[in-house]
C-alpha cells in the first residue's frame, strides 16, 4: 500500500526588516491619530461646558422669573413678603452688562452668546448659590449680574474639567471673531434634556421675566396636540417672553383656505390638519404639503410684523382612510424657526423693534445725563434725544412699515432704499467738553436665518465722516447698535 507524503512547508515568521517597517507604518499613525483623539476629546469638553453653562443660565432665569413675581406681588399687595426676593437672591441689580473682551464664540441665542477661551473674565454683581445643583450639573457658577426685571444678563461657569464659559446677554461687547475655524457650534439641548434643560424638565415654569413672563418661556404651553393637530408658538427671539403674542387674533392661509385664530395665553394657536388630497381637506385647517401662511390682525407693540416671507410647511403621511402629521419643516424661511416634534409643535421666533441706542459715560464708565443728541437727515431735524440718569436713549428705527413703533413718534429708516445717510451732534452735560459729531449710513437687511453680529443682522450702522469727540460704535446681534460717547470734564 503506498502511502501519501506530506510535504514540510515552511514556517517561518516575519523577518526583522518586516516588523520595523510595521512600527514605523504605527508609528506615523500614532503621530497624526493621537493629537486628532486629544482634539476631540478637548472639543467634547469644552461642547459639554457650554451645554452645561446653557443649563445654568435657563435655570437662572426660571429662579429670576420666580424672585421677580414674588417681588411683584409684594407691590400689589401691600405686603412686605417677597418685597427684597430679588436683590436677596441676585445681588445688586443693573442694566450694565460686564464688558468682555477676546474669546470664541460657542453658541448663539438671540443676543446672547455664550464665549470660550476668555482671558481674565470681569467679575459679576454676585456669587450665586445653588444654580449648579439645580440646574442637575457639576460645574460652578462664579458669577452673575442680573436686572431689576429679573433676566440674566452676564454668568460665569466653571466645568469640572476646568473649562470656563461666559455667558453675556449683550455678546456683541466681547472682541470675538465670529468666522473663527475654532469657533465651537453647540446645538442648542432640547428641553428636558440632560445636557441643556434644568432638572426636571427643561425649561419649564421660567423664561425672562423682562417682558413680563411668570411661569412660562420655551416649554410654558399648555396646548397639547394629537396627530391631527399642531400647535404655532409665537415668542420674543432674545428673552422668549411670549405674553407680547397672547390672546391675540392670526390670519391663517393654507392653499383655498382662510381663516381666523387666537392664540392662548401661552402665546399658542392649536390647528387642525387635512390631507392634501383634493375632496378630502376640510374648511378652516391647515393643509398638509401645502405653503401656509401667518399674519396679525394686529402687531404688538415694539415688534416687527411677521415676514410676509414666513411660510408654514407641514408634511402628512396617508395610511389607508386616515391621515397623520408627518413633520414641521422650515420652508426656507429667513425667519428662524425652532421644531419639536415631540410636542408638534413649531415655534416663530417674533423680532423686537431694532434700535439706535446712545450710551453717554465720563472716562471712569459712570454714566451721564443731560447730554442732547440731534439726529439729522440732511437738513430735517428726525429726533433731539436726552441722556436719563442712567446715562442713555435711544430711537426706533422702522425695517418695515407693518412695523410697530408703539412707543415713539420718531424713528430711524432706510425708507425703499439699502441704506440711508444720517449726521448726528452731541451737545454734552453742563461741565462737560466732547461735542461728538459724526455721520452714519443706516442699512437695512432683514430677517436673517442665524443673525450675527453687523454685516449679516436686521440692520447696522456704519460711521463715516467728520468725528469729533470721543467714542465707539459697538454692533449687536440684530437688537441695537450703540454710539458709547464718552465726556470729558471741562
Amino acid at each position: 500500500m503506498t502511502g501519501l507524503k506530506r510535504t514540510p512547508r515552511s514556517r517561518g515568521g516575519f523577518t526583522l526588516v518586516e516588523l520595523i517597517v510595521v512600527l514605523v507604518i504605527l508609528g506615523v499613525l500614532a503621530a497624526f491619530a493621537v493629537p486628532a483623539l486629544t482634539g476631540y476629546i478637548d472639543s467634547a469638553k469644552e461642547k459639554q461646558a457650554v451645554s452645561e453653562t446653557q443649563a445654568c443660565v435657563m435655570t437662572a432665569t426660571r429662579q429670576g422669573a420666580q424672585n421677580y413675581a414674588l417681588v411683584q406681588n409684594a407691590s400689589i399687595t401691600g405686603k412686605s413678603d417677597g418685597a427684597d426676593a430679588l436683590t436677596s437672591w441676585a445681588g445688586t441689580l443693573t442694566n450694565e452688562v460686564p464688558t468682555v473682551t477676546g474669546g470664541d464664540v460657542a453658541l448663539t441665542e438671540g443676543s446672547g452668546q455664550y464665549l470660550l477661551h476668555v482671558n481674565n473674565p470681569p467679575a459679576g454683581n454676585i456669587t450665586p448659590a445653588g444654580i449648579s445643583s439645580d440646574a442637575g450639573v457639576k460645574g460652578t457658577v462664579q458669577w452673575m449680574t442680573c436686572n431689576a426685571s429679573g433676566q440674566v444678563l452676564y454668568l460665569v461657569y466653571t466645568s469640572v474639567d476646568g473649562i470656563q464659559v461666559v455667558y453675556t446677554n449683550a455678546g456683541t461687547t466681547a472682541s470675538v471673531n465670529i468666522g473663527s475655524d475654532e469657533a465651537v457650534v453647540v446645538p442648542t439641548p432640547k428641553p428636558g434634556s440632560s445636557s441643556g434643560g434644568t432638572t426636571g424638565g427643561g425649561e419649564t415654569g421660567g423664561g425672562s421675566t423682562g417682558g413680563g413672563i411668570s411661569g412660562g418661556g420655551t416649554t410654558g404651553s399648555t396646548a397639547t396636540a394629537d396627530e391631527h393637530h399642531f400647535i404655532i408658538h409665537l415668542q420674543d427671539i432674545k428673552t422668549k417672553d411670549f405674553t407680547p403674542f397672547a390672546n391675540r387674533k392670526y390670519h391663517i392661509v393654507s392653499g383655498k383656505n382662510s381663516f381666523y385664530r387666537t392664540s392662548d395665553a401661552n402665546g399658542d394657536i392649536l390647528l387642525e390638519i387635512s390631507p392634501h388630497d383634493e375632496g378630502r381637506h376640510r374648511p378652516d385647517t391647515v393643509i398638509g404639503d401645502t405653503p401656509t401662511y401667518i399674519t396679525e390682525t394686529e402687531v404688538p407693540a415694539g415688534y416687527q410684523v411677521i415676514p410676509s416671507s414666513t411660510v408654514i410647511y407641514i408634511s402628512v403621511w396617508n395610511n389607508e382612510d386616515d391621515y397623520y402629521l408627518k413633520s414641521i419643516e422650515n420652508d426656507g424661511n429667513n425667519n428662524p424657526f425652532d421644531i419639536d416634534m415631540e410636542k408638534r409643535q413649531l415655534t416663530i421666533m417674533r423680532f423686537p423693534v431694532a434700535k439706535l441706542e446712545l450710551r453717554v459715560t465720563d472716562p471712569d464708565r459712570n454714566p451721564l445725563s443731560g447730554a442732547t443728541f440731534a439726529i439729522m437727515d440732511g437738513s430735517k431735524t428726525v429726533a433731539q434725544l436726552t441722556s436719563g440718569s442712567n446715562g442713555e436713549c435711544s430711537i426706533p428705527v422702522k425695517l418695515h412699515e407693518e412695523d410697530n413703533i408703539g412707543y415713539s413718534a420718531a424713528y430711524l429708516t432706510t425708507g425703499d432704499q439699502n441704506h440711508k445717510t444720517y449726521d448726528i451732534t452731541e451737545t454734552p452735560p453742563a461741565g462737560y467738553k466732547g461735542d461728538f459729531t459724526c455721520s452714519f449710513h443706516l442699512y437695512y437687511n432683514p430677517y436673517p436665518a442665524t443673525p450675527t453680529p453687523h454685516n449679516t443682522t436686521w440692520f447696522r450702522i456704519d460711521d463715516f465722516g467728520f468725528k469729533q469727540g470721543t467714542y465707539s460704535l459697538e454692533r449687536t446681534v440684530g437688537d441695537n447698535d450703540t454710539f458709547h460717547v464718552t465726556n470729558k470734564k471741562l
